[in-house]
């Protein structure tokens, strides 16, 4: 009986184009947030406009890298690694934005 090799690809797919786009925007926004909750914590909750335009710039900004993270699996034959990084990491502040937005909202 012949021993079967596995098959081993050396062929290195390109990242997608706007997968590069989705992960430096989620690093951004991830940023904004930390600015935003840091600048709340040190003011104990009594953060001015500054503290909220951290907050929504930070939304805002992880909305644009999900939506370039969900175009960057139209293109074949690519690498998403990138796209998949900067999607879980935009969805995930965009889930936490939400929910202090519910909080503060029905909180007050």
């Amino acid at each position: 009986m012949r021993r079967q090799r596995h098959k081993i690809s050396y062929i290195r797919k390109p990242f997608a184009r706007k997968s590069l786009v989705c992960l430096p925007l989620a690093a951004v926004a991830l940023a904004m947030g930390v600015i935003s909750v840091s600048l709340s914590v040190r003011l104990q909750g009594r953060g001015e406009l500054n503290v909220a335009a951290w907050g929504v710039s930070s939304f805002l900004f992880a909305v644009m890298a999900l939506a370039y993270g969900g175009l960057s699996f139209l293109e074949k034959e690519k690498n998403y690694l990138l796209s998949r990084i900067g999607m879980w990491m935009s969805g995930a502040l965009i889930v936490l934005w939400f929910c202090v937005t519910v909080v503060g909202v029905i909180g007050d």
